[in-house]
């Protein structure tokens, strides 16, 4: 421009899973010798979260539609100005348009402000919702493998071409991760496994 919205099929998954099918789990535990700790990228978790997407399409295609709804309000206004300046100021059609403009462009004003406030909220609440269901995601297969901290990190590589970007990723906090420890694409299956969605380029292991 807040309710989690994990559903019962994903808790049926995660409690009804092959034990140790899960990439994170292949070695039969979380991580070599004990390991408990892992690591996530939720940037890619959103970008592969198959109901997440199709909520921000719908969303946009309105926000296209409404900023379409928009340009042809104020293409009418605007018709009204050029209208007026040709008018003697004197004349009581003058001053009749002038009211009618003044409405128009006040009513213009506060229901574009309005509207856009509305679609900042429901943009929000479907991060919002999305990021409450990675996490109890996340808080469901820590539980079911013993994993005590998961941390978040930018998988990513850094784009060479660009400074800002440059410095942005050598202050990355974390510098080295064993993919043995990411546990991003089983998130992402699980995620997308309650919304009955196929899901590919994941993880060997993970069961699809």
């Amino acid at each position: 421009m807040k309710t989690s919205l994990i559903s019962a099929s994903l808790v049926a998954i995660l409690a009804a899973g092959a034990a140790a099918s899960l990439a994170f789990g292949q070695a039969g535990g979380p991580g070599p010798s004990g390991q408990n700790i892992a690591v996530i990228d939720v940037g890619t978790i959103f970008e592969k979260h198959v109901r997440f997407k199709a909520q921000m399409d719908q969303l946009k295609a309105e926000i296209e539609r409404t900023e379409n709804q928009w340009k042809a309000e104020a293409k009418e206004i605007n018709g009204m100005v050029d209208q007026i300046k040709g008018m003697k100021s004197d004349s009581p059609d003058y001053h009749k348009l002038e009211a009618e403009l003044a409405r128009r462009q006040g009513d213009f004003n506060v229901n574009k402000a309005l509207r856009n406030k509305e679609l900042m909220e429901r943009q929000g609440k479907i991060y919002f919702a999305t990021y409450r269901e990675v996490e109890d995601a996340v808080k469901d297969f820590c539980q079911r493998y013993n994993v005590a901290l998961v941390i978040r990190y930018n998988a990513k590589p850094i784009d060479s071409s660009d400074p800002q970007e440059i410095l942005r990723g050598i202050q990355r906090p974390i510098v080295y991760v064993d993919k043995r420890y990411d546990i991003t694409g089983d998130i992402v299956t699980l995620l997308n496994r309650s919304a009955g969605t196929p899901v590919s380029g994941l993880p060997q292991g993970v069961p699809h």
